[in-house]
């Protein structure tokens, strides 16, 4: 076990002093399942409960760091669970990178104007690209089309990319690996679906569409010593054995293909929320960048919006291990790219700051 949680005895002890620690490790604390934030143990100086004076008789939780402005003060009944992560990070970094993921929303033409991508969504994510400058970016549901028009549009990035249904001259969807050439080289690069002959397009259990994930080994040119992998995957929706099997095909090629030394980034849309079972083995292999960043919108920040303001989720996720992450955060403001354009895609893009 990675973590190991502190619940209901720990918020009603009166003071708990932290000795100072060398090794990174966290506290998390999630609050009725909205938001999360991280302060490194080290910087901890007591975690204090007290008993409130007012009317609702209720108790408070003191963080005290060595940072006022990240002290943490909240009433215990806001609390969901507070847990101390150890987390395995390099002894050094010397490499630098911004990882985003974004599920771009193929172009249907059978949309309003204003949700195709030809109407004003290509402007605004291309804008969108320009504004954050991620290093590497992990895209589904990329049609040919629309890489055509990325690879014109922003031609700083290469691509890396194959169809679901392993037909390159068809148009149909991508998965996509952007990255930029300045920053790091690809080694090489593979893929696989969900499915029991995952070395061809296919489905299998109860998935109703293939599925595919691209996974690319790089070297960083900053350091030309630092290799690491990118995944890019997309889980077969409202299939939940599919789904199972997803999460152990993962965890069988990272371990094949890393040997779990090196740093590895998965990147992707998984029709699933931070607190479903399904993800649980995941998460015990491989660390949530919502959960674990310094700087942090939350496990539960809103990555998905249907096109409608009725219909907000959370299904966009970036993992990794071995490594430092010291941001994460989601792009889900509407028109934030331009006056015309509300949703840039019915996913939002979410990214993160990470060393190794």
């Amino acid at each position: 076990m990675k973590a190991f949680r502190l619940l209901g005895t720990l918020i009603f002890c009166h003071a708990i002093a932290l000795a100072q620690t060398t090794t990174r490790s966290m506290i998390n604390i999630d609050r009725c399942d909205t938001t999360s934030q991280g302060v490194l143990l080290r910087d901890i100086q007591q975690i204090q409960t007290t008993k409130r004076t007012d009317a609702t008789d209720r108790w408070q939780l003191n963080v005290e760091t060595t940072t006022p402005e990240k002290n943490i003060s909240l009433p215990t009944d806001s609390i969901r669970q507070l847990r101390i992560t150890q987390l395995q990070v390099p002894d050094s970094t010397t490499v630098g990178l911004r990882i985003m993921q974004f599920n771009i929303r193929e172009d249907k033409q059978t949309e309003p104007d204003y949700n195709t991508f030809t109407g004003v969504r290509a402007e605004a994510i291309k804008q969108m690209l320009k504004d954050v400058k991620p290093d590497i970016v992990c895209l589904q549901e990329c049609r040919k089309t629309q890489a055509q028009y990325l690879a014109t549009a922003l031609p700083e990035y290469t691509q890396i990319l194959f169809p679901k249904d392993g037909i390159e001259k068809n148009g149909g969807q991508r998965d996509v690996i952007l990255y930029d050439n300045k920053k790091v080289r690809l080694l090489t690069w593979s893929k696989f679906w969900f499915s029991e002959t995952p070395t061809v397009s296919s489905k299998s259990w109860d998935a109703s569409t293939p599925k595919l994930t691209i996974y690319a080994k790089f070297r960083s040119r900053e350091d030309t010593t630092k290799d690491f992998y990118v995944y890019c995957t997309h889980f077969p929706p409202s299939a939940p054995e599919a789904m199972g099997h997803a999460v152990t095909m993962i965890e069988e090629s990272i371990n094949k293909t890393t040997s779990g030394t090196l740093p590895v980034f998965l990147c992707g849309d998984l029709n699933l929320d931070y607190h479903n079972a399904i993800l649980a083995p995941l998460e015990e292999y491989m660390y949530h960048a919502a959960s674990t960043a310094l700087e942090s919108d939350g496990v539960d920040a809103i990555t998905y919006n249907g096109y409608r303001d009725t219909n907000l989720k959370t299904l966009d996720h970036i993992f990794y291990r071995n490594a430092i992450v010291d941001t994460y955060h989601v792009k889900n403001k509407t028109y934030q790219y331009g006056t015309n354009c509300k949703w840039i895609s019915d996913h939002y893009p979410l990214y993160s700051d990470v060393r190794f």
